[in-house]
């Protein structure tokens, strides 16, 4: 109980705004509640138990999930052999990027047609140039495009250079940006990819 009741505590610590502006249900199958208001909790657990006392937090038995709520997931998410998407929804990626001369970082954000968001970051633990994490940041989100079988997508870019070498208005003379290239348009042979 003490493992769980320090779980409470700690995300309790960390969502601070979130739980003293709403009531907070914790569903599980455990007698937290108990515990926690046991006299011998209080002896071990004194502090924490104070500290949870400031929220309005409620503690609901989980119930079981239901056998035709399983069923009906596993036949909406389940994939039959030569089952082909027919959905042709345009998908939306964000990029953006930073580097030095030690380190560099990308954020990408993938859209959904049906408005799922998937997030990813890259942290970049070698040296490398603005564009070379332009390239990275780019793959990354043409790789999680492919994961999610996305065909047809518009990708934001803040990224002038790097859009004018794909589309081959600028000529790409780094080698090793000409391998990123390289990467990028081996990725995007399949699909229907637009830069913004």
């Amino acid at each position: 109980m003490e493992k769980l009741t320090f779980t409470l505590v700690t995300t309790a610590r960390k969502l601070k705004p979130y739980f003293e502006a709403h009531t907070i249900n914790i569903l599980t199958d455990k007698p937290l509640r108990r515990a926690i208001n046991s006299p011998e909790a209080v002896r071990q657990m004194a502090l924490w138990v104070i500290e949870l006392s400031e929220f309005d937090i409620r503690y609901q038995s989980r119930s079981a999930v239901k056998g035709q709520v399983l069923a009906d997931f596993l036949t909406e998410f389940t994939i039959i052999k030569d089952q082909r998407a027919k959905d042709t929804s345009i998908w939306r990626i964000y990029m953006d990027e930073s580097s030095n001369k030690h380190t560099g970082g990308a954020g990408v954000v993938l859209h959904t047609p049906k408005g799922d968001k998937i997030e990813c970051m890259i942290h970049m633990d070698f040296s490398t140039t603005t564009n070379e994490a332009e390239y990275e940041a780019l793959i990354e989100g043409l790789d999680l495009a492919i994961a999610a079988r996305a065909k047809s997508m518009i990708i934001y870019f803040d990224s002038q250079v790097l859009i004018s070498q794909v589309y081959g208005s600028y000529k790409c003379k780094n080698e090793r940006l000409k391998r990123y290239l390289e990467e990028v348009k081996g990725r995007a042979n399949n699909l229907q990819i637009k830069l913004v």
